[in-house]
């Protein structure tokens, strides 16, 4: 089958790379977003997926407007059979959509309607969900709307982070595509109940930041859905500390929510919440790497009752 694969971020790429793998189907074109000013210095840098992509010896287009005269064709002149998304990051048009013989289908990490949106496998996990997936569905002019051609459970490992999580999804997706396409001349295809639809959103600096009169509950949640990147945080004497893992001990401390009230050998420190005591395990102080909370607390010194979140 000759496919078009549009996507940009780091989940599309194990489902790129087994399509290749595979040599049952053509990759005809790959596209992506166009590269981006990033950092400080606001270097452009191309996608992931570009990246990927031409390590693989393929070719990407990353128009800045997919759906222009000039986009769709230079597309309809490659002759897909489909077009694949997978967080491909741009609207596709009707033309766009009924250009190939089967249409344009994409790849989301959740099980539609539930997380639709930019943020599904963060949203899973902060909203305490034992169970996600990978749903693939018909793209429309509704974002993840259409109806659903295949769709695969994932349980959610306990204590289990965004990187870990989304890597799993990623895997998972790459194998339900490859049956999914021996399939797509006779798949049934099931519509979305619309009425059980929930959303994510776009992750914003302010969803970063902890707030410990929270329970622990919502604060671990917190720390798991944004680890390993970009992290949650907390201001540790005037500069952003990050909180890449951590775990609930009962019996607080007398100490207000938000001031560290122990340093445990070997273990990590711990800070009170409303409710019990996080005990930190591995940190990330601004400008530095990823560190072992016990090593971080040598070095700061820190005080019982000291606050961590000024």
């Amino acid at each position: 089958m000759r496919i078009i694969f549009a996507g940009s971020s780091e989940y599309a790429i194990p489902i790129l790379e087994e399509l290749v793998a595979s040599r049952r189907h053509q990759i005809v074109m790959v596209l992506s977003q166009p590269a981006r000013p990033k950092g400080r210095k606001l270097i452009l840098e191309d996608t992931p997926l570009t990246n990927a992509a031409r390590l693989l010896g393929l070719s990407v287009f990353c128009p800045e407007d997919v759906n222009s005269p000039e986009a769709l064709t230079r597309i309809s002149s490659a002759v897909p059979h489909i077009i694949v998304t997978a967080s491909f990051g741009a609207f596709l048009s009707k033309s766009l959509r009924e250009l190939p013989r089967y249409g344009a289908i994409n790849l989301h990490p959740s099980l539609l309607p539930l997380h639709r949106g930019a943020s599904p496998v963060r949203s899973a996990i902060l909203s305490g969900d034992i169970l996600t997936g990978n749903s693939i569905f018909r793209l429309t002019r509704r974002m993840d709307a259409g109806p659903i051609l295949m769709q695969e459970p994932l349980k959610i490992q306990a204590d289990e982070n965004y990187s870990s999580l989304h890597d799993r999804l990623a895997n998972q997706a790459a194998q339900m595509l490859l049956d999914l396409l021996q399939k797509i001349p006779n798949i049934t295809e099931i519509k979305q109940d619309h009425s059980l639809a929930t959303y994510s959103q776009m992750i914003t600096k302010r969803d970063l930041l902890l707030d410990f009169s929270l329970p622990a509950e919502l604060l671990l949640r917190q720390i798991r859905a944004y680890a390993l990147e970009p992290g949650a945080y907390t201001m540790f004497r005037g500069k952003e500390l990050k909180i890449l893992s951590a775990e609930s001990l009962p019996s607080p401390q007398s100490y207000e929510p938000g001031c560290i009230s122990a340093v445990l050998k070997n273990k990590g420190f711990t800070i009170r919440v409303s409710d019990a005591e996080l005990l930190v395990r591995s940190v990330q102080a601004s400008g530095k790497k990823a560190m072992d909370a016990w090593a971080y607390s040598l070095g700061a010194r820190f005080q019982p009752g000291e606050r961590i979140d000024l």
